[in-house]
């Protein structure tokens, strides 16, 4: 299977991941622009974040496409 992981910059300041694909969901973390960050594609508008905590546990957040864009 191919390596689907594209870097992306964060457009501006004060954009969120949420907890589930929708921006009505529960907001986890901020970003601001020029945060790079590596997102894996989902469903059209939105991108998965994979960060791994501390304790080495990977969760699972996602950004809205429109709030980023890709680095080549």
């Amino acid at each position: 299977m191919a390596d689907l992981k594209k870097k992306a910059i964060v457009k501006k300041n004060d954009v969120y991941s949420y907890a589930r694909p929708s921006k009505n969901a529960i907001k986890v973390n901020q970003f601001n622009k020029g945060d790079e960050i590596t997102v894996y594609p989902l469903i059209k508008g939105w991108l998965e974040l994979r960060p791994v905590d501390t304790d080495g546990i990977m969760n699972t957040e996602f950004i809205a496409e429109s709030e980023i864009k890709f680095v080549k």
